[in-house]
């Protein structure tokens, strides 16, 4: 148990959940270092071309859908994805993966990562015209107005002995600690005189992924939209990034889930990593699907793996108690 009320006042710009984090992490071993990996669309570890600052607002378009860089609209700097030091992907803006807006035609980059889920969770000769989605669809709860599904995904004919139509949530990554720190080092390589590629992926010590956060978020997504897909006869799919997958499946990896990919599956995880087959070229970096790292389940069994976390701890009620008289009482 660490105290942080002495140091509030000596914190940097981040805030104090992030400074337990990375107390907790430091004294856990964990490697607090990240890289930047992609710049608006650009991957850093590639010698040419050099890529561009983009100091101020113009306009600038996002490379993964159609429309402008959300980040730089509201003053940020636009990193897209950070590469932890066993070169894992971390993604760090919420429309790398596969943006939701429904205001905006589909980019093809889209339309291709859409149908790579299509095609694993349905059948592999499923086509772009055989797939339909809606986006950021309404689902309501009671006590809350209502919840968005990233995804509706349904094809066109019902598929026999498999889901047809599915909720589908896209959660590539999520937050980093000390992002000052690397917002820092963004603006170093910017206002250098020779902003080279080298410079920007230069790794910066002190910045964590937080992967326990994005699970928190997911887990909500799990019980509300899965219950919802599951009572209107769909089913439910996440996609998410590699450090999430891993995270998530040492928690369900003991706990003897169903293998339904063949059969009536309700619930499948899906991860999108990094694909390292050719050769590194200018652009973003590739993304696949992970063909080692999916699980097709039931959705009550996941549900039941989660609800059924820790075993009984009998001490908890036992030792010194103080009344509220102020007397210590021995249990």
């Amino acid at each position: 148990m660490y105290c942080c009320v002495c140091t509030m006042d000596l914190l940097p710009d981040d805030n104090v959940l992030n400074f337990l984090y990375t107390v907790n992490y430091n004294r856990e071993g964990y490697d607090m270092t990240v890289s930047v990996a992609e710049y608006l669309g650009q991957r850093t570890d590639v010698s040419e071309p050099q890529i561009e600052p983009r100091i101020s607002y113009d306009g600038q378009q996002c490379p993964f859908m159609q429309g402008e860089c959300d980040k730089l609209r509201v003053g940020q700097k636009p990193i897209c994805s950070v590469r932890k030091p066993d070169s894992t992907i971390w993604i760090v803006c919420k429309n790398r993966l596969c943006a939701t807006k429904k205001t905006i035609p589909l980019s093809s980059y889209q339309r291709n990562v859409l149908l790579q889920v299509a095609n694993i969770i349905f059948n592999e000769d499923v086509s772009h015209s055989d797939i339909l989605v809606k986006r950021e669809e309404p689902m309501a709860v009671v006590g809350r107005s209502y919840y968005k599904a990233d995804y509706i995904m349904m094809t066109r004919k019902p598929i026999t002995g498999h889901p047809y139509r599915v909720v589908l949530e896209m959660q590539g990554g999520g937050e980093t600690s000390n992002t000052g720190l690397l917002t820092k080092h963004v603006i170093t390589w910017e206002s250098s005189q020779s902003p080279t590629n080298t410079l920007l992926r230069t790794p910066v010590e002190g910045i964590g992924t937080i992967e326990t956060n994005a699970w928190r978020r997911q887990q909500e997504q799990f019980l509300v939209k899965g219950n919802i897909a599951m009572q209107t006869g769909g089913g439910i799919v996440f996609c998410v990034g590699a450090l999430l997958y891993d995270y998530l499946w040492a928690r369900v990896k003991n706990a003897g889930l169903p293998t339904l990919r063949n059969h009536n599956w309700t619930l499948a995880l899906i991860c999108f990593a990094e694909n390292t087959n050719s050769t590194a070229t200018a652009g973003a970096i590739p993304l696949s699907i992970d063909e080692g790292r999916v699980i097709f389940t039931s959705y009550m069994h996941f549900v039941h793996t989660l609800i059924s976390q820790g075993s009984p701890l009998p001490r908890i009620f036992c030792g010194s108690f103080e009344a509220l008289s102020g007397d210590v009482i021995k249990i």
